[in-house]
């Protein structure tokens, strides 16, 4: 399987390499005079669930519906930030659980104080070691460093296991001292006994309280002060708790590290690679390409920035892709955020929360499709989470029955609107396109249980609906206000505008959600009905004088071309309304100029946006186009250590380019399962095993000469 590796430590956290088993997660660094682990538990979030609803925003909305409808935009824009905005306009937001910081005994002393301004410039000072190398073999989730420094051979070999909830360090060479650290943002660090030590606080505002437990369960250890001596070969365990998942959380964590203590290493390690393993090994793919694995995983990218073309590079993005979501969105577990699970920031960009405008739903469109069904269920359960206060936003807001969510969300669920930001705040589609990914699970599994359970959620963000489209003057059932995320567009008066009255994007959701319940044959009759009534009077997709799709109501004008969203083909990818009209082949034709057009004016310039373009491309059966777009997002979009770069890091342009890929290759939203349906000419030979089709299906392709030469279909037990 493959590996991540490197010829020197990282000296910054974009080049530092993950771990996580989606409830905690390390950035290793792999340093020869201090290595530093820092450290994430996906329940460390600022702040508690606070009612923020705007009391005005029920007796304002009609009135800023009226203004839209009249053109008078500004007024209506102005008035929304005062009515409708949350109070405060902003949510909880996710932080660090801290750092654990290991040094040799005997060399050059650091002060512990100031360990972390003095990291990197110590990093930067270090010269190179003849032997030094630190990898991620993302087949088995073990991190390895390995160097030889004053004659004295070191290694240290880690994981973080989903099956007994603990961090392992394996270390040898010269004995070691070790110490943990907030950044001077815990209440306290304390000695439990000669062989371990705790770290405790609470992140304010009403957030939760945590812990982080270190001990050494080997190298004859004590402890001085804060720091934990061992000898020159100990294995080390963390183990960490928040309030959010119980209430005796350092208990908890004490009883896990009790636990994993008598299992011992080697069936620590056993554990944790036989669970790895089998996730990794579900889905596979193999481009033919040149072996390059005696290059260091940086050196290749840079390469490919050069210009130089590096399949293999493309076999590795899609591995570690599916890494990542195993590492960091597990049953139980919270789902996966804006960078995953790993945040060294306690003001991360956006608040690393959940960005429920496409970045969420990227996190989890490879999940079905390549044989990670189970990583998807954390976004179910936080669906569940959201809906008691959708509701509240629903009935205060909006004066309707179901539940609803704006564009972005928090650990509790928090649905009221994020921000003062006009492009993006008011948008009201966040719990209707969530509750497409249960319909998506269906279809992927038929599991009719999951369905009943979930049905009555997807009712709701449909009933909110029901309640609150509008009748415009076409007759059109439409959405107000609203705005197509995160563009702005001129209009007739060449005012410049967001807010508007009908986007096309709100129109292709609801017409997945109205289809998709239908299709579900688990309706009453008289509410098959009312969503067939519904979905008569949504406005289909439309062509613009240039021969690109509609992304308004009205044919505004866009202000900015290239703009990083293309919501207008959200009916192309990941929905399917395109294929469903009798005038297909002209509204599939319109989405692709739409994307010639977004790509010569600077489209994809951030790494998630880029991702999504390949899925569109694989949709048009592109291939060509589809490589090129992937080419682009590894020159441009993704870091030393293979992260996604919006800039700055995010996680959704990793999970969206596995998709991409995977959409390549095999596609099944027309009912039949098409194979190569973009295979770019550049993939003479390949073979991928274990992708998945709606229908509980499972597909095994090989191709040689671009002809397919084996392919099994087998239907999942």
């Amino acid at each position: 399987m493959d590996k991540l590796w490197y010829e020197a430590p990282a000296d910054d956290w974009n080049k530092a390499l993950p771990l996580g088993n989606g409830f905690m997660a390390a950035m290793c660094y792999g340093g020869t005079l201090v290595d530093r682990f820092q450290l994430n538990n996906d329940s460390v979030w600022w702040g508690g669930f606070r009612n923020r609803i705007n009391p005005d925003a029920k007796r304002v909305i009609p009135k800023i519906r009226e203004l839209i409808r009249d053109g008078r935009i500004s007024e209506a824009e102005r008035l929304a930030d005062e009515a409708m905005a949350g109070i405060p306009d902003y949510q909880s937001h996710y932080e660090p659980l801290g750092d654990l910081f290991i040094m040799p005994e005997g060399h050059e002393r650091i002060d512990m104080l100031g360990i972390r301004e003095y990291w990197n410039p110590v990093l930067k000072e270090i010269e190179p070691l003849s032997d030094y190398r630190r990898e991620l073999d993302i087949g088995n989730g073990i991190h390895t460093v390995s160097y030889t420094k004053d004659d004295i051979f070191f290694e240290r070999e880690s994981f973080i296991s989903n099956p007994d909830r603990v961090m392992v360090i394996h270390a040898s060479g010269a004995p070691l001292r070790m110490f943990m650290d907030r950044g001077g943002f815990c209440e306290k660090i304390y000695r439990m006994n000669d062989n371990t030590l705790c770290m405790e606080g609470s992140t304010g505002a009403g957030g939760v309280s945590y812990c982080m437990v270190l001990r050494a369960v080997s190298g004859n250890p004590y402890i001085v002060g804060r720091t934990l001596h061992t000898d020159g070969d100990t294995v080390l365990i963390i183990a960490s708790q928040t309030s959010f998942y119980c209430e005796d959380y350092v208990s908890d964590a004490v009883k896990t590290l009790d636990d994993a203590e008598k299992l011992g290493y080697e069936k620590l390690r056993e554990r944790h690679v036989a669970d790895v393993s089998e996730l990794m090994n579900r889905c596979v793919l193999e481009l033919e390409a040149k072996d390059k694995a005696d290059i260091p995983t940086d050196l290749r990218l840079e390469r490919i920035k050069e210009g130089l073309e590096d399949t293999g590079m493309i076999n590795l993005a899609f591995a570690y892709g599916r890494y990542l979501l195993i590492a960091s969105s597990r049953p139980g577990s919270l789902p996966a955020n804006l960078q995953g699970i790993w945040n060294e920031s306690f003001t991360p960009a956006w608040d690393s929360k959940y960005t429920i405008n496409i970045n969420t739903e990227m996190n989890y469109w490879p999940a079905e499709k390549t044989g990670l069904s189970e990583m998807h269920e954390p976004l179910f359960e936080h669906i569940k989470r959201m809906a008691p206060h959708g509701r509240e936003v629903a009935q205060e807001m909006y004066g309707a029955r179901g539940f609803m969510a704006h564009h972005n969300t928090d650990i509790w669920g928090d649905c009221a609107p994020q921000d003062i930001c006009i492009s993006a705040s008011y948008w009201q589609m966040g719990a209707a396109w969530l509750c497409l990914h249960i319909l998506e699970h269906y279809r992927y599994t038929l599991d009719k249980e999951f369905m009943k359970e979930y049905l009555p959620y997807v009712k709701e963000a449909a009933l909110f609906f029901e309640d609150t489209l509008i009748e415009n003057k076409n007759g059109e059932l439409v959405v107000s206000p609203t705005v197509s995320p995160e563009n702005s567009y001129k209009n007739q008066n060449w005012e410049i505008g967001n807010l508007c009255e009908g986007a096309s994007m709100d129109a292709q959701i609801l017409y997945e959600l109205f289809t998709g319940l239908i299709e579900t044959g688990m309706l009453e009759e008289d509410e098959t009905e009312r969503y067939k009534n519904i979905l008569n009077r949504l406005p289909k997709p439309k062509i613009e004088a240039n021969k690109t799709l509609q992304e308004w109501a009205l044919p505004y004008e866009e202000v900015e071309i290239g703009h990083r969203h293309i919501s207008h083909l959200f009916a192309l990818y990941p929905g399917r309304e395109l294929f469903d009209h009798d005038n297909r082949d002209e509204l599939l034709d319109a989405a692709k100029e739409t994307l010639k057009r977004r790509l010569s004016h600077g489209g994809g310039h951030t790494g998630w946006s880029r991702a999504w373009i390949i899925n569109l491309w694989a949709r048009l059966g592109e291939g060509d186009w589809c490589l090129e777009n992937i080419y682009e997002l590894l020159r441009k979009s993704m870091l030393p250590n293979m992260f996604d770069n919006h800039p700055p890091f995010q996680i959704d342009g990793n999970f969206g380019l596995v998709s991409g890929i995977a959409e390549m290759l095999m596609q099944s939203h027309e009912g039949e399962i098409k194979l190569l349906p973009a295979l770019p000419a550049a993939w003479q030979n390949g073979k991928i095993t274990g992708l998945k089709a709606r229908g509980g299906k499972t597909v095994n392709i090989e191709w040689k000469n671009w002809e397919i030469v084996q392919e099994t279909t087998s239907i999942s037990d």
